[in-house]
């Protein structure tokens, strides 16, 4: 889902308003995620067809750019995740 954040994000864990900022973020991330589908003809949005989508759209290099785009988000500072560092490091392009 972070791929459609298309102008990064910031997540302080520490923050009192750190639940309303994941749901915000993933609600915004969500939208984008729909839009994307919409312009690529896909109609599912619900569970695992999501994903099986998104593999498709992967292994078909559609991705790339997104991929691109969140990679230079990573080492331009505009995302700070409190999640591990390895974790944003394990997509490949496709292209």
């Amino acid at each position: 889902m972070k791929l459609f954040l298309p102008n990064g994000f910031a997540l302080d864990p520490t923050s009192e308003t750190y639940s309303d900022d994941v749901m915000c973020i993933g609600q915004e991330a969500e939208t984008n995620l729909y839009k994307f589908f919409e312009d690529h003809g896909v109609t599912r949005k619900h569970g695992s067809s999501v994903l099986k989508v998104l593999r498709e759209l992967y292994r078909a290099g559609k991705l790339d750019l997104k991929i691109k785009a969140y990679y230079a988000h990573v080492y331009a500072g505009t995302i700070c995740d409190p999640a591990p560092s390895q974790l944003n490091q394990i997509l490949v392009i496709r292209g």
